[in-house]
């Protein structure tokens, strides 16, 4: 039927010339504009990646690793039983032999454990048993629990320390100072120098000689510690030991009289001086600083004595 139909409607008359070309030139228009937007979206999509690509190129340029985008904070001097650390949340151990650690790095000792950190050249952190630590910067850290021990080395700081925990940040001031942190106590003992306590806008301040208590409900308690007590004893333990090798006795003794708490005094002035000449030999990484002395003095012509704050130096007597 529709053939039938076609063949009776016959051959379509051809239309007038100057329509057709009309209609051609206006389709033809139509069709290049057309391309013509393709084209140009085409462009901008392939601009647009190529953009992207170089932006992500170029980040991953810049981006490192977190363990190499920050210069190490501190290093391990000492670690005793079991010491762990970690950047998330898997705990490795950590040793005298680990790399040093960056901003962020977490450190824990547990039962039986310790641990001797030196952040920058001279700052001295000591972890005891049971504590947890953030590194947060150079001059920041944070103690979730346990005891820590901070010596910032004689004479002023040049940067003071930050210890945030959750009751209260503590502020050293050029100091010898532990701190024990748990169920939203803090205790503060502060062996040479000042600490200063901001304990939610409100602030105290710990001097040399003393120990000052705040339990979970704010309440304060101060009381006198001496320097040369023995609850220092333990920060002995994980102290840093100097290098004595080749080194003059009068940089030994004054090291061992700062780390055990006590004033150094010479027997007179020609003692001083020839402990000054007398130049050392020896290791003494691990061994305790009134050991370490007894080690080092065993082969020179002076020995020490103790007498409650003082340690002094005297010429050997010969039995």
């Amino acid at each position: 039927m529709v053939a039938s139909l076609i063949r009776a409607a016959g051959r379509r008359s051809a239309p007038p010339e100057d329509a057709y070309r009309q209609v051609l030139d206006a389709a033809t228009a139509a069709f290049r504009e057309k391309t013509a937007r393709r084209r140009e979206r085409a462009w901008m999509l392939w601009a647009a990646a190529a953009g992207m690509a170089a932006f992500a190129i170029a980040l991953l340029l810049q981006w490192t690793p977190p363990s190499a985008q920050h210069e190490p904070l501190a290093r391990v001097e000492r670690a005793i039983g079991t010491v762990e650390w970690a950047t998330g949340d898997i705990w490795g151990p950590l040793t005298e032999a680990s790399a040093g650690l960056s901003s962020g790095s977490r450190v824990r000792t547990l039962a039986g454990g310790g641990a001797g950190l030196l952040l920058g050249d001279h700052l001295s952190l000591r972890l005891a048993a049971e504590t947890e630590i953030l590194l947060d910067g150079p001059a920041r850290l944070h103690v979730q629990q346990g005891t820590i021990y901070v010596d910032t080395g004689p004479g002023p700081s040049a940067q003071a320390l930050e210890v945030v925990t959750p009751a209260g940040t503590a502020r050293d001031l050029g100091t010898q100072f532990e701190l024990r942190v748990g169920d939203n106590a803090l205790r503060l003992r502060v062996r040479e120098g000042a600490v200063e306590i901001d304990r939610a806008g409100r602030r105290l301040t710990g001097s040399a000689g003393e120990q000052v208590s705040i339990d979970a409900f704010g309440g304060i308690r101060r009381t006198f510690i001496a320097a040369n007590d023995m609850v220092w004893q333990w920060t002995e333990s994980v102290a840093p030991a100097p290098d004595v090798e080749g080194r003059p006795a009068t940089e030994l003794l004054a090291w061992v009289a700062r780390e055990t708490g006590r004033r150094l005094r010479y027997e007179s002035a020609a003692v001083e001086a020839r402990a000054a000449t007398v130049i050392l030999h020896g290791n003494i990484r691990h061994l305790a600083p009134l050991a370490a002395l007894e080690v080092m003095l065993a082969t020179t012509d002076l020995e020490y004595a103790l007498a409650d704050d003082t340690m002094e130096i005297r010429t050997r007597t010969e039995l």
